[in-house]
């Protein structure tokens, strides 16, 4: 994906970028409700998945413009589209979904099922491929991953772990949960180290108002071969997945 010239958070001020930040929130709003309710409808027709798989890039390129953010991606070329792979990634605001989405791979999130409730998105999300979880019942919910992992082992895709479990509150990288980890393991796949910079400051955690115009960062690092670790150097493969989206991050983006 080649970054356009990027508009400066700082280019618009005071009350323009506000309003600005305002549209944005309703075009968020409508787009969310024409798409959402399309993929609805052309999923139940189909009885298929994938009209979100097709829907859901153009909706989150459709916000990226009205928000007039720019991503500029590093690392394409590490990701085989015809291959699986775990995208494990740091995760800063709403904004990384957007931005992740947007871009050319085949990638199904592990959300939890309280985004279900959402109108539009939460119907289109209970029909596609993604996979819901409840975080309540962590037997479950793995079983819920494998056996979805194990329906698609032979396709091109990527399953994206927020591997932080929540949005962070001060936009640092924090501690790496091991559920992305220890599926990896499980099932062979290799992980895709995956640093998003910049989101943060266009939707902060508790933030319902854009702040647009601007620019963000995603770097897709090389794979790492999962069969090398054996199930005693979890942590230490969390670890280095870890150090690398530190590494490839740029916390004032």
């Amino acid at each position: 994906m080649r970054p356009e010239t990027p508009v400066s958070d700082q280019a618009i001020r005071g009350p323009l970028r506000l309003l600005w930040g305002l549209a944005a929130d309703l075009a968020i709003f409508l787009y969310t409700v024409c798409f959402g309710g399309l993929a609805t409808i052309a999923t139940l027709v189909t009885r298929q998945p994938w009209p979100v798989d097709f829907l859901g890039p153009i909706w989150c390129r459709w916000i990226l413009k009205a928000c007039g953010i720019h991503v500029d991606v590093e690392g394409l070329k590490n990701v085989d589209p015809k291959k699986p792979y775990i995208i494990i990634s740091n995760h800063l605001s709403n904004f990384d979904i957007w931005a992740t989405l947007a871009l050319p791979l085949k990638i199904h999130f592990v959300a939890k099922k309280e985004l279900l409730r959402l109108p539009f998105f939460g119907q289109a999300l209970g029909l596609s491929d993604h996979i819901v979880i409840d975080r309540s019942n962590p037997e479950e919910a793995i079983a819920r991953i494998n056996a979805r992992v194990a329906s698609q082992i032979g396709q091109g895709f990527c399953i994206l772990f927020y591997a932080e479990g929540t949005r962070s509150p001060d936009g640092k990288v924090h501690a790496f949960k091991k559920g992305g980890v220890t599926l990896a393991m499980r099932t062979g796949l290799p992980i895709v180290p995956m640093s998003v910079s910049g989101t943060r400051k266009y939707l902060p955690k508790r933030s319902a108002i854009i702040r647009p115009g601007g620019r963000v960062r995603i770097v897709l690092d090389k794979p790492i071969d999962t069969n090398k670790y054996t199930e005693d150097r979890r942590d230490e493969l969390n670890e280095l997945v870890r150090s690398i989206v530190i590494k490839n991050f740029i916390e004032d983006y």
